[in-house]
């Protein structure tokens, strides 16, 4: 007795075990983890170092280069892909791990220690840092928003304490911060002259006030049996207190206050940074989840601590979700799984329609099985649900009740064969099991060689190979146990008699649709057979046509945008922009946004990024000069329409500055879709090559929003301290020091009431430092002297132009020339258009010329997919040769691979897909399905073959026998993923298109040359070569 008939002897137990694992797959798919992407390893980090009053130059030379020289030194930063940025006072490096990398926060806490505590890089005296940032990657969950315009930015803070307390307490939460919160300072203003008539200098004014407001130990009071420890008191506990602070002596003796030289005002700093929801100023919580929880469940958490707090907040305070990962998952999810049923319904009616209704009930009951058992071993490997993994079950759908459909029509055949109804159901199952094993093998073999595709892409796709391999290994195992004791509960009669008169009739007695196909195809067969030249002809014509039909009727968008109601509109302004004005400029956009049916809420970041709520988000490092408006749409659908309007209406906003409307994209992040990198040394000759590719791209249809990553040069102004300042002691750094705190302001101590620090900031008043005769005017006191000296007497002033930025890619300068498309045109479009002209230009000696943007990403993923496509094809060759034990036969299988080739591109173009990297998946999985057709015919061929046929006739006929199972199982394929082609996805649209089109072109294909392929090339010697227990496991005819 084998393991098959023991489960038939044991029924009970059979059923009770399928059960138990179908009510667990149920289960887990209620109650298992849940994501809108599967998860990615975000590799990425800044090092950032702050360099005051360096210029750009200063900061590349003294600090960037240092930094990228011992980075390089480590094997795991990928070098190729870490860029820098070198500004005024600051570098940022933006860090890239290999791809190897497993566990990039080892790495950052290794890099941390060794540039921070010890000290690993010499710096310049003055650097401040250099610190890590391995936060950089952390993806946000929930964004909630407190906005208002009553109340003040004191008590949002306050409110938003509370909120982030409670949910603290939920066991899911990771990490909760605050965000866009202003700080309060007490300002202390006043001027040169007014400083100089009383005759006090900046310097006593901040020693007064630092040495009064110092917090220093006193000491202990030991006496022979205590110890009492001494405060001393006199620290500023109110404005008052700080504005009675003496700070000098005038020239009759009388002691000078504070408030008698300069003015005292409470008031909020000025913002580095600007954040409004709705037009309101707001306070965020960022909240971001442990992995391994339900994130639809954890939103429902915060849900209930939102509505609970909203019952202790005023009324002109409101509080809403500005991002929510949680509602995005289950909105998104709910359409797969919709889908997905959807699939279930459409597989399982074509199964019904094509077969006799005893056959397909029974075949049709190991779908929801083999889906429940598959969602059970998801959730014990740790694969959470999410749109690939989703996807990978929608795409195997129509191939997961393949197994069951061979195993019920080999029972009904051993009953046809007079075999009683317990032996046919263990045979059934037992006869097939080692050719069921390779043809499933076969289709695993096209799907795990994507596993190697490597990055961000791969990780994103991994989980569907994995998928698609579980699924269809469970629809083996529910094959051979559950399928045969269905055949022998519910069927106990044959189906086939000699002559087929019964199945060449539908339900109602009358001849089938089935039987007309079967008609028309033996003629057009014949035909074939006897034009064997023109047939072979046609068909290498149609795989040349391939080539044309892409080119001319399929366009190319290898990373699709992201499918979400969310777009962003962005802001660059000159660099030195004020944030004032920034504010302004990005407050236009907002204009257009509001009051927009349409939109749902928006949020304006001034001066900053949103946090990173998208995996392939990157915020942009806080700067005066940048700001964006995150915009929440009603629709996935309105979004791209809005993202077009505005395109155009924006352009007229900023006459200085650049608007970009950007969609989310996936795959590969890009700054811009089109990228054209120069490589030297020297700026002049970098902007000058810069220039002419920009003015290609600019000239060239369909390119817009051209424009280079090294900013604009910026004007300003070098102090250059004479003799006389040499003479009077003054120093750089001395002179430096005054004429930031006149003008820009410094802390110089604080205030401190309960928890809350308030600064102590001293400048001049605003109309003391307008112009550059306010800065000349300015008076210093000299070391050597307490007579203050305006620096018009000790120093001039040269005007410069500086560069705004510099980039390096790779340790070397780096200009990038960047351009987005018009809506109508792709980057590849575009590419292909400007790439000729840049072929032509003459570089220097020593500069060169890469690509980036999507041409860029796309070559990184397309080498890893070619490499798998490789490995799929000679792993599927290895199998039929192995099952086969015959090169010509293997070849003749193989020979449909490219021969789908045309219908998988013509189902592009014909449901107006563009050929993203997902199409190029579905042709990878494409190769390992298509050739179960010519399988199916070589197979039965061998059998006609052994029963002692002729080659000819054992070809035509297993053709001719074999039409309806081919149909049927090309048919479950292709319908089964009908549901992604209506959807009209981007992401998922193109390979369903690939795979419907592509497998119902290669039947076509595979009934009309592999017979003339076999018939033109097996000869009589290879019979020898065929053995005899080399049949298949493909659905024998019905």
């Amino acid at each position: 007795m084998n393991f098959i008939e023991a489960a038939l002897k044991y029924k009970h137990l059979t059923i009770a075990i399928l059960l138990v694992l179908f009510v667990v797959g149920a289960n887990s798919l209620l109650n298992m983890p849940r994501r809108e992407d599967p998860k990615i390893t975000i590799r990425t980090g800044l090092v950032i170092a702050t360099f005051p009053g360096a210029s750009s130059t200063q900061v590349e030379d003294q600090v960037t280069k240092k930094l990228e020289k011992y980075l390089f030194q480590y094997e795991e930063v990928d070098k190729t892909k870490t860029y820098s940025a070198s500004k005024d006072g600051v570098a940022v490096i933006n860090v890239e791990l290999s791809e190897n990398v497993k566990q990039p926060d080892i790495f950052w806490s290794k890099l941390r220690h060794q540039l921070i505590v010890s000290k690993q890089v010499d710096l310049p005296d003055g650097v401040q840092g250099p610190i890590v940032d391995s936060d950089f990657g952390d993806t946000e969950a929930v964004v909630i928003a407190l906005e208002s315009n009553s109340a003040s930015y004191e008590q949002l803070k306050g409110y938003a304490q509370k909120i982030e307390e409670q949910i603290r307490s939920m066991k899911e939460v990771s990490k909760v911060k605050q965000i866009g919160e202003q700080q309060e300072e007490i300002l202390v203003t006043s001027t040169s002259g007014r400083l100089a008539q009383y005759g006090v200098n900046v310097m006593e004014v901040i020693r007064a006030v630092q040495t009064q407001n110092n917090i220093i130990a006193t000491g202990d009071l030991k006496t022979a049996n205590s110890k009492t420890p001494l405060y001393t008191n006199g620290y500023f506990q109110t404005e008052t207190d700080l504005s009675n602070q003496f700070v000098g002596t005038s020239v009759n003796g009388s002691m000078i206050k504070l408030g008698d030289i300069a003015t005292l005002k409470r008031t909020y700093a000025e913002p580095e940074s600007v954040i409004t929801v709705n037009g309101n100023k707001a306070i965020l919580i960022a909240v971001q989840m442990h992995e391994g929880y339900n994130i639809v469940h954890f939103g429902k958490g915060i849900e209930e601590k939102i509505t609970a707090a909203k019952k202790l907040i005023p009324s002109d305070i409101k509080i809403s979700t500005l991002i929510s990962q949680p509602n995005l998952v289950d909105k998104n999810i709910s359409h797969f799984i919709k889908e997905f049923f959807l699939a279930i319904i459409s597989v399982i009616i074509v199964v019904i329609l094509l077969l006799p209704l005893r056959i397909a009930s029974v075949a049709a009951m190991a779908i929801p099985m083999t889906i429940a058992l598959t969602f059970a071993i998801l959730n014990t490997i740790g694969i959470e649900l999410q749109q690939v993994s989703l996807a990978a079950l929608i795409l195997v759908l129509g191939m997961v009740v393949d197994d069951a459909i061979v195993i019920a029509d080999n029972y009904v055949e051993l009953l046809d064969e007079g075999i009683d109804s317990w032996t046919a159901a263990w045979r059934s199952a037992n006869d097939l099991l080692i050719p069921v094993l390779a043809a499933t093998v076969t289709i695993i073999a096209s799907f795990i060689p994507m596993i190697l595709i490597k990055g961000s892409t791969g990780e994103f796709i991994l989980t569907l190979p994995i998928t698609v391999a579980i699924a269809l290994i469970s629809s083996y195992f529910v094959a051979l146990f559950l399928t045969p004791l269905l055949c022998h509960t519910f069927i106990k009669k044959g189906l086939h008699q000699v002559d087929n008169a019964e199945t060449s009739k539908g339900r109602n007695g009358k001849k089938s649709i089935l039987s007309y196909m079967q008609d028309g195809y033996n003629v057009v067969l014949d035909w074939c057979v006897n034009h064997a030249a023109i047939t072979i002809l046609g068909s290498i014509t149609f795989i040349l046509l391939t080539g044309l039909v892409f080119r001319l009727c399929v366009s190319e968008l290898f990373f699709p945008p992201a499918e979400r109601n969310q777009f962003v509109i962005e802001l660059w302004m000159p660099t030195g922009t004020k944030l004032e004005k920034t504010n302004a400029a990005i407050l236009k956009a907002e204009k257009l946004v509001k009051g927009d049916k349409r939109v749902l809420s928006y949020a304006t970041f001034t001066g900053t990024s949103a946090p990173r709520f998208y995996y392939n988000f990157s915020p942009e490092v806080p700067t005066s000069n940048y700001a964006m408006i995150l915009v929440n749409t009603t629709t996935n659908k309105t979004t791209e329409e809005m993202a077009k309007e505005l395109a155009e209406k924006v352009k007229v906003l900023a006459p200085d500055g650049t608007f970009f409307i950007k969609l989310l994209q996936q795959g590969t992040d890009l700054k811009a879709p089109v990228e054209v990198r120069i490589i030297g040394e020297d700026i002049k000759h970098l902007k000058s090559i810069g220039m002419k590719i920009a003015n290609i791209i600019k000239e060239s249809r369909g390119a817009r929003l051209v424009r280079s990553d090294f900013a604009e040069d910026y004007y300003s102004l070098q102090i250059n301290p004479n003799e006389q300042a040499k003479r009077l002691g003054f120093t750089t750094e001395s002179i430096s020091q005054s004429v930031y705190t006149a003008f820009t302001g410094t802390t110089i101590s604080k205030i401190y009431e309960s928890s809350n620090a308030i600064n102590i900031k001293l400048r001049l008043n605003p109309d003391a430092r307008r112009n550059t005769t306010d800065l000349q005017d300015i008076y210093l006191t000299p070391p050597r002297s307490n007579n203050a000296i305006p620096l018009r007497q000790i120093a001039y002033l040269t005007p410069q132009w500086k560069t705004g930025k510099i980039m390096h890619r790779n340790g070397m300068k780096t200009l990038t020339v960047q351009s987005e498309t018009q809506p109508n045109v792709l980057p590849a479009e575009l590419l292909e258009a400007i790439k000729p002209a840049i072929g032509k230009l003459e570089l220097p000696s020593g500069y060169h010329i890469e690509y980036g943007g999507e041409e860029g990403g796309k070559a990184e993923v397309e080498n890893d997919m070619i490499t798998a496509l490789l490995i799929s094809l000679i792993l599927i060759f290895f199998i039929l040769l192995f099952q086969f034990k015959n090169i010509k036969e293997a070849m003749i299988i193989m020979a449909t691979i490219p021969l789908s080739l045309f219908g998988a591109i013509l189902g592009l173009a014909i449901t107006g897909n563009n050929f993203s990297f997902t199409a190029f998946i579905g042709l990878i999985a494409l190769s390992g399905i298509v050739v179960r057709n010519a399988i199916i015919l070589v197979d039965y061929t061998n059998v006609l073959l052994r029963k002692g046929m002729d080659i000819k006739t054992a070809a035509i006929e297993s053709a001719k026998r074999r039409l309806r199972p081919i149909f049927l199982t090309a048919m479950a394929a292709a319908v089964g993923v009908f549901p992604m082609i209506i959807s009209q996805s981007a992401m998922w649209a193109p390979l369903a298109s690939v795979l419907a089109f592509g497998v119902i072109w290669s039947m076509v294909m595979a009934l009309l040359t592999v017979p003339v392929m076999y018939i033109r090339l097996i000869n009589n010697n290879d019979k020898k070569e065929i053995l005899p227990n080399n049949k298949i496991a493909i659905p024998h005819e019905v």
